[in-house]
């Protein structure tokens, strides 16, 4: 394949002290995280340009063709794996080598710079996504991931099925019926959790990824390249 001629997305996520980890544990939170990358490739198929891969037992990175899913992306990244909180860091720019059908033997600015965001994510214990190289965006993207991060480690169990339903765009009487609690029990727990709260941030999360980082895709390569 040739090299892409417009930036991409590098997403990279790591597992926080996995060394930790047993060797008894360890088989089974390695099939949890081949079964997360797995889901992640599945759910996000139309928005990937090279499939999510683990690179080194405890890290995988893939290539995202636009900021659009980003949101979604990271509240499954932070909900679905329970084993290990996961940094990730995710860099904006161009490739310098061939695109893949995988996202191995890549690099290039893009690559680059989501190494770098996932250091700081180490150096700074930041969760939720650490954004670098976007077009200038990077601190006020940032500061809504730490924002919404932090939102989400607070949710007990139920709140997160109650947040994951209504995500899916069910009624909380349809979450209601799901879950098998009172529709007034969902409504409480909605009001406890600050649903409305947390999704008028993630709009504002993704009118900025639409507004300002999409259009950006295909614009401005001198820019992105002077970082190679």
């Amino acid at each position: 394949m040739s090299i892409p001629n417009r930036p991409c997305i590098a997403l990279i996520a790591d597992m926080v002290k996995s060394r930790e980890l047993t060797r008894a544990q360890r088989p089974a939170v390695q099939q949890r995280f081949q079964e997360l990358v797995a889901f992640l490739n599945k759910k996000y198929q139309n928005h990937i340009l090279a499939r999510f891969v683990i690179t080194l037992g405890d890290e995988f990175q893939g290539l995202l063709r636009s900021a659009t899913p980003i949101p979604d992306l990271l509240w499954d990244i932070d909900c679905r794996f329970s084993d290990r909180r996961l940094r990730v860091g995710l860099g904006f720019g161009l490739l310098d080598t061939p695109l893949q059908k995988e996202a191995v033997n890549i690099d290039g600015p893009a690559l680059h710079f989501a190494r770098a965001a996932i250091e700081i994510a180490a150096e700074k214990r930041s969760f939720g996504g650490v954004f670098l190289g976007f077009a200038g965006m990077d601190s006020v993207l940032n500061g809504l991931a730490r924002l919404l991060s932090f939102h989400r480690s607070r949710l007990t169990a139920q709140q997160r099925r109650i947040a994951e339903l209504l995500r899916r765009g069910r009624s909380q009487s349809e979450a209601a019926r799901e879950l098998q609690i009172s529709q007034q029990a969902v409504s409480k727990q909605v009001l406890a959790f600050g649903w409305w709260p947390y999704t008028e941030a993630e709009s504002a999360w993704r009118l900025l990824f639409d507004r300002y980082v999409n259009p950006n895709f295909g614009k401005n390569h001198a820019k992105y390249r002077r970082h190679r």
